[in-house]
């Protein structure tokens, strides 16, 4: 898409979902070319939405270089109409899904004047770009149909190869493409280039280490390391993708211990934290991306956090406002050399989702007693 400043743009749509957005996004929607509205009721043509004139669907056959925002409820529908019958706006049609485009526009919004460089770099992506969780060039070298995906008929599971090993999935996804889908976020969350990596060359899982791995998931960072480690805890609370887990992990089974529940500061029923797992037992990597609860995982853990002597954590920050600053703090105040990952990450979900959108540091990488740079 190109900069907003230089396109003109119709809002399809003049119903309650069109109004909410005028109330919720008016400084954004002042900010770009609305030329009107556009509405397949008669009864409306001619009239006003908002200040801007409402057209019948054939002022596309007059005006062929502007773009379209969907707002309404048959959006699909729609999107079938403009494309059977006004197929050159095929390509400008405007990805609105849970109002995106308006929360691009908040982006755009609040960080324009920003001095800080990572922050300049990523309005200047958005200006001609569709907001995502990552926005910057490198994720567009990622293509679904550049993955390896097969389907094991003995399992009966989809599988990806990463790392050169098999990544099974659950049996949720039903199809290629949603596992194709998936495998290609997994992929960029872990580029060279992501404020996602949890490893660098420089920072590390050392070899032979036993390895917390809370938050599991596809199980990509305890894949990219097991042909080095001892041992690793797996933590993952879904159960569909425990029993995938087992499948990935088979030909490793002496290194893995697989535990299906949440890790917090307390213990009760499905949640443990990682001191009552452990029991004493020494370990020398811990990796949290658990959805938010990563604070208090940390506080679950003092016990074997302090009484390793040699310690080296990566600590997702971004899915809560106060992670960052209270995780930073936590690991700084048990002695550890801390360095926050390059760049920002977009989180859709929000803890307060009446606030706009913001964007967030992603991760800190922590050592403990170590004189050696982390960057």
């Amino acid at each position: 898409m190109k900069s907003l400043n230089l396109e003109k743009y119709y809002i399809w749509g003049t119903g309650y979902r069109a109004e909410q957005i005028n109330q919720y996004y008016a400084e954004q929607l002042n900010d770009i070319n609305i030329i009107g509205y556009i509405d397949n009721n008669p009864a409306k043509w001619k009239d006003y939405f908002f200040g801007k004139k409402i057209y019948s669907p054939e002022i596309l056959i007059e005006d062929k270089d502007a773009y379209i925002i969907i707002i309404t409820k048959f959006s699909q529908e729609i999107v079938k109409q403009i494309i059977e019958q006004y197929p050159w706006y095929k390509e400008r049609i405007v990805e609105n899904e849970n109002n995106i485009f308006f929360k691009r526009l908040q982006i755009l919004f609040r960080y324009e004047d920003s001095e800080e460089k990572e922050i300049q770099d990523i309005v200047k992506y958005l200006k001609y770009h569709q907001l995502q969780l990552f926005n910057y060039p490198f994720v567009e070298k990622y293509n679904t149909e550049d993955s390896h995906i097969e389907y094991d008929q003995d399992k009966k599971l989809y599988y990806a190869l990463y790392c050169d090993k098999k990544m099974y999935f659950p049996r949720s996804f039903q199809d290629e493409k949603s596992v194709r889908e998936y495998f290609r976020l997994v992929c960029i969350h872990q580029d060279t280039d992501s404020p996602h990596r949890y490893l660098t060359d420089k920072f590390n899982v050392p070899d032979n280490a036993v390895v917390v791995d809370g938050g599991v998931a596809e199980g990509d960072f305890a894949l990219s390391i097991i042909d080095r480690v001892k041992k690793i805890y797996l933590f993952e609370p879904d159960g569909e993708w425990v029993k995938a887990l087992k499948h990935t992990f088979e030909p490793y089974k002496e290194k893995i211990v697989i535990i299906n529940k949440c890790l917090s500061n307390y213990i009760k029923g499905d949640t443990t934290t990682l001191d009552e797992i452990l029991d004493g037992s020494n370990v020398d990597f811990i990796k949290m991306d658990i959805e938010g609860e990563e604070y208090y995982a940390m506080q679950g853990a003092l016990k074997s956090i302090t009484a390793t002597e040699n310690l080296r954590v990566v600590v997702c920050t971004y899915h809560q406002e106060f992670a960052y600053d209270a995780i930073k703090k936590l690991l700084e105040d048990l002695h550890f050399k801390t360095e926050t990952s390059t760049g920002y990450i977009w989180c859709p979900a929000s803890f307060n989702p009446m606030r706009p959108p913001v964007l967030r540091k992603c991760l800190i990488r922590a050592e403990k007693n170590s004189n050696k740079s982390i960057n």
